[in-house]
């Protein structure tokens, strides 16, 4: 076999020993392969030519027999050398390595695929930024949209979210939306250039396209690793912006479409609960994947004349302005009821008329589920399922009832993270300690009247009473049954003390295996041997604010007799998750400081629809890690989430007992 200097590239350490050496020997690792030794044997039989296009082999490239093959793409063409008589005496090979080529389609492939099911503006952006950072030689990805599609952006205003092709996301940085910050700079001008000319602008080491999204004009802006933009790398850029842009104009019609019902939504759940004495309360809204956040699950929980507590957990079936509207009737006339008579069988024999009349109210055309079905109302077909409970805060007895409910969880006291010393019982499905089922009988569901047994069950100090929707539980690859014991499983390595960490942990757990299908709601109930004591706070979207909610935060601790080691580290991470609110979400900052026991919990929250400042391991300079790296150092625990009313970061510290030290 003789070749030139490129084919020489393939070949490697290979070469130059095996020049003039027979073809067998030179390619080895690939000559069995149907389409190489073959192939060369039927062009010197036959005299027949062959073209191949997007042929996968694995190389060697003449590395020891232990390394790993280098796998690419060629295209491959063979004809037959003749002698002067005619005869096939050899094999004209030439070779084309189009590897980086059938990637970027491949990758192209890729993203028209995840846009296929982004469902939001959020979902579409974050497909782009991740695929286009791994198709183009690019630092950075940044999308920028205008004010009509961005997420809270001012009118006039062009927002840019960005991704960093070194940036490595973690599973809880991908359930958050993305940060939009104002476009500034050369960069605004390079998109403005680019918007005015409609193609292709560069400047220095920035390339700029813009995305098409049915009227409203936003861009893709790469910050290259070398400038300018290669040439081959134009069409995948043009072909990806193509595609995001039709994806965002789907996009944005689903976000329009679907603000009524979030509204409502927003309005409807609990701003915040009722804590009392020794018992705290911890609520979750986790809204399925997709990015739709308005259904019907809701909980709530308040306290009546008699400083008894009522809590409230139910679901009503489908999504959108129907099922969120209905949720709230229920839920305002679920107070209306308790007020007058709290006790169960009597609030639901009430919700049962109010359900029934329901269907009266709504026209005759109403989307449940997605799926729009004619007819009068709900015409018999609105299913709603509640958990009803009366907590009596003197002696801790929670007396329950359920219409067509499933039964809450009640997890014994546990202080111990898995594999800790006094956690040698895990394995044993047996142990008195293990989080179990309550015992109560489901009635029917609301509307259909009926006997709805009444449970009491005792709660405990360091215990916790575990409600929820049976969308934590329900995969279409498995029962409700198998759901049940995955939760107790994961509940017996869940410390109790702290309703809001049980759910934190129960929604990343029950999460884990590939996310939920529906929409899910918890509320946790927990007892402490101490008073439970919280404190709150607005902090208006000032930068000097944030001076002011220190000193709050260390006299309303020191009050409490709370340590100065855990003082420090409650006024350290509440600064830095205050500023993160204040910069980049423009918002109040509710702040909220809660002391249960020996656990001080701190949670910041914003009412903006940009996201949450999320941790990195990139280092100063990352766009996204803005301090929660900081926080999860300084704490025992932490989290965050969205919810319909905006996003949340929370922290624990463990605070020493009084006297100590």
């Amino acid at each position: 076999m003789v070749y030139n200097d490129a084919f020489a590239e393939l070949l490697g350490s290979k070469h130059p020993a095996v020049f003039g050496r027979p073809t067998r020997e030179a390619v080895a690792e690939v000559w069995d392969l149907p389409n190489v030794g073959a192939a060369f044997r039927r062009v010197l039989e036959t005299g027949e030519p062959f073209l191949e296009n997007g042929v996968r082999l694995s190389l060697r490239r003449g590395r020891p027999a232990p390394l790993r093959l280098d796998d690419g793409y060629y295209t491959r063409a063979a004809s037959p050398v003749r002698d002067d008589s005619g005869a096939v005496v050899g094999v004209l090979h030439m070779v084309l390595e189009t590897t980086e080529g059938v990637e970027r389609v491949q990758e192209l492939a890729s993203l028209a695929g995840s846009l296929a099911v982004a469902a939001t503006v959020d979902d579409v952006c974050k497909a782009a930024l991740h695929h286009i950072a791994l198709t183009l030689p690019a630092v950075e990805v940044v999308v920028c949209l205008p004010d009509e599609l961005a997420p809270g952006a001012p009118t006039g205003e062009l927002r840019a979210t960005r991704h960093r092709a070194d940036e490595r996301v973690s599973p809880l940085e991908e359930r958050l939306p993305l940060i939009w910050t104002p476009l500034r700079g050369p960069e605004r001008e390079v998109v403005q250039e680019a918007l005015s000319e409609g193609g292709l602008a560069q400047h220095d080491d920035l390339a700029v396209i813009p995305l098409p999204t049915d009227g409203h004009t936003g861009a893709v802006v790469l910050r290259l690793e070398q400038h300018p933009l290669p040439a081959d790398a134009h069409t995948l850029l043009a072909s990806a912006a193509a595609l995001v842009g039709q994806a965002l104009a789907r996009a944005h019609l689903f976000d329009r479409e679907r603000s009524t019902a979030e509204l409502l939504q927003r309005a409807l759940l609990p701003q915040g609960l009722p804590q009392s004495g020794s018992f705290a309360l911890a609520g979750r809204y986790e809204p399925v994947a997709t990015g739709a956040v308005a259904g019907g699950d809701f909980y709530d929980a308040f306290t009546i004349s008699d400083g008894r507590l009522v809590l409230v957990i139910g679901d009503v079936m489908g999504r959108g302005v129907a099922a969120a509207t209905v949720m709230g009737q229920i839920r305002a006339a679920t107070r209306g009821a308790a007020i007058s008579d709290p006790e169960p069988e009597s609030v639901l024999s009430a919700l049962d008329e109010l359900v029934l009349g329901l269907d009266d109210l709504w026209p005759d055309a109403v989307r449940t589920g997605g799926a729009q079905r004619q007819g009068g109302g709900f015409g018999g077909e609105l299913f709603v399922t509640m958990l009803y409970g009366l907590l009596d805060t003197h002696t801790g007895e929670v007396t329950l009832a359920s219409a067509g409910h499933c039964p809450p969880v009640l997890m014994p006291s546990r202080r111990t993270q898995p594999g800790d010393a006094a956690d040698d019982h895990s394995d044993d499905p047996d142990r008195p300690d293990r989080a179990h089922i309550v015992d109560l009988v489901s009635g029917p569901p609301l509307g259909l009247g009926g006997v709805r047994p009444v449970q009491t069950v005792k709660l405990d100090v360091g215990e916790v009473l575990l409600a929820f929707t049976d969308g934590l539980l329900e995969r279409r690859s498995g029962t409700l049954a198998e759901g049940e014991e995955r939760l107790l499983d994961l509940l017996d390595s869940v410390p109790t003390d702290s309703p809001r960490g049980v759910c934190q942990r129960v929604v990343e757990g029950m999460a884990a295996s590939g996310g939920f299908e529906d929409d899910c709601a918890l509320l946790a109930l927990g007892r402490s041997s101490l008073e439970h004591r919280r404190a709150s706070l607005v902090v208006p979207p000032l930068p000097d604010a944030v001076r002011p909610a220190r000193d709050w935060a260390r006299a309303q601790m020191a009050a409490w007799g709370v340590d100065e080691e855990a003082q420090f580290a409650v006024v350290t991470g509440l600064s830095e998750l205050v500023t993160n609110v204040v910069l980049h979400a423009s918002t109040d900052a509710h702040v909220s400081l809660e002391l249960d026991g020996l656990r001080l919990t701190c949670s910041v929250s914003d009412t903006g629809s940009r996201g949450l400042p999320t941790s990195s391991s990139q280092g100063a300079t990352a766009t996204r890690g803005r301090g929660l790296q900081l926080v999860s150092s300084l704490s025992s625990a932490f989290g965050a989430h969205r919810s319909t009313t905006g996003s949340t970061v929370w922290f624990e510290v463990d605070v020493a007992p009084p006297g100590a030290g």
